[in-house]
């Protein structure tokens, strides 16, 4: 089996074994950085890469449970205008390696002025994880190449943080529907990627649209990188609204225009507005992915469907995510490229 696809069949378990070890053996370091999350001045989440996107469901679980003096921002940006630092802000930097050279290097500008700090990595003796003030081990297995079971894992992570803040105990609900949730995906990883090799628009496809409203184009910005990091195909991502406001003939003009761009939608937040724009789309061209829970207005030439298991909106990334892995799993293979071949891994620290 390519170890692609290895890894991302292994998520549901892993997933399994990071929560048991979130309410378990870390608790307590959970609770500390909960500790810190309330009293600091400002919460600033910052990483790179695929990091900066798992720290992404944090961002909309502290800013859906009020938190309003909470940034999510590129550690580049940071190094690039220390003057704006906070004093009085936490800061949590997340990253599967802690050696990317940005947060390496952010980690220990931070030590150095002594900043309060939390690493929430998957490496705790890397350059982040000691400089940093605090740090919160993320136990999943590392991935082969790039981060799959890693960026749903970290992401899981500070979703667990955030919903940690002003308990000493873990919710036993939201752990039931997270546990239900990761046993489906155990069950139904097959099935999915069945339903995913019978898309039959990925050959022929040079470039997708994914389109989304609020939480879900956090989800899909993931979405994008992994169909352009394993499929080398470009990929946009925009809220479906703002779609119809001009980049929509792109997909009306499909007729005179050489390029394919095969429009998907993540049907979170649906409305008559967001169901009016993706029945045109669907008018214009019937080649679609949609993606929504079941009982929805699935539309599309392909509608992949999956449970509501009652989770907060931030939380379903870590279903969702399986779904896109395997759809830029899936581009690769009938594009007849190798998932895992990349041209320049200098980017890539193991």
């Amino acid at each position: 089996m390519n170890v692609l696809l290895q890894n991302i069949f292994e998520q549901p378990l892993e997933l399994k074994k990071v929560l048991d070890d979130l309410k378990g053996p870390k608790l307590e370091s959970v609770r500390q950085i909960c500790s810190l999350m309330q009293t600091a001045g400002e919460i600033v989440l910052t990483s790179m890469g695929s990091a900066f996107y798992s720290l992404m469901p944090m961002y909309e679980a502290l800013k859906a449970a009020g938190y309003t003096q909470v940034r999510l921002v590129e550690t580049a940006e940071l190094l690039q205008q220390p003057e704006r630092m906070n004093k009085n802000a936490l800061y949590i930097l997340m990253s599967r390696s802690g050696e990317s050279r940005e947060v390496a290097d952010f980690s220990v500008y931070l030590k150095k002025h002594q900043y309060c700090s939390v690493a929430i990595t998957m490496t705790p003796d890397s350059t982040m994880g000691k400089n940093c003030t605090y740090m919160l081990h993320d136990i999943a297995s590392y991935d082969a190449i790039v981060c799959i079971k890693a960026y749903s894992s970290m992401a899981l992570c500070g979703l667990f943080l955030v919903s940690m803040l002003g308990r000493q105990e873990p919710q036993e609900e939201l752990l039931k529907q997270l546990y239900e949730a990761f046993d489906w995906m155990e069950g139904q990883k097959e099935e999915i990627y069945t339903q995913i090799q019978q898309i039959p628009y990925f050959e022929k496809t040079d470039s997708f649209y994914m389109l989304s409203r609020g939480f879900g184009i956090n989800m899909l910005r993931s979405g994008s990188l992994w169909v352009e990091e394993t499929a080398k195909t470009m990929s946009n991502m925009m809220s479906i609204d703002n779609f119809y406001h001009g980049p929509m003939e792109i997909i009306r003009s499909h007729a005179i225009v050489r390029p394919v761009t095969t429009p998907v939608f993540l049907d979170v937040l649906s409305d008559e507005r967001s169901k009016m724009i993706w029945e045109k789309v669907n008018a214009a061209v019937p080649d679609s992915v949609y993606i929504g829970k079941k009982g929805g207005n699935a539309l599309g030439g392909v509608c992949l469907l999956y449970p509501d298991f009652g989770l907060p909106n931030a939380y379903t990334m870590l279903i969702i995510a399986l779904y896109l892995q395997l759809f830029s799993y899936q581009c690769a293979v009938c594009k007849g490229i190798e998932p895992g071949t990349f041209f320049d891994e200098g980017w890539i620290v193991q």
